[in-house]
């Protein structure tokens, strides 16, 4: 099951690519406008890797953990309604 997370947003018609991670197998980076804002994980155990990950991109291992989180949070449903001890 691949993992896409986003790490930054880019205006309408940016110059966009995507390479691989030299070194890691499965591993896609978005780039907009020549700076990172995304990566794609072919495989969701590739998860572990995020420190390796992060430090060859010179990328904030914090902060592609809190995305990674954010974004789990959302595609599993767990954000819920805080009123009435139900979700929405």
């Amino acid at each position: 099951m691949a993992i896409y997370f986003s790490l930054g947003f880019v205006q309408p018609f940016a110059d966009m690519a995507t390479e691989g991670v030299e070194g890691v197998e499965g591993v896609d980076v978005v780039r907009g406008d020549g700076r990172v804002v995304g990566l794609r994980l072919e495989d969701h155990r590739t998860v572990l890797r995020i420190p390796e990950i992060a430090e060859r991109l010179g990328l904030d291992e914090d902060r592609i953990w809190a995305r990674l989180r954010a974004d789990d949070d959302v595609l599993l449903g767990r954000r819920q309604a805080t009123w009435g001890g139900g979700g929405a």
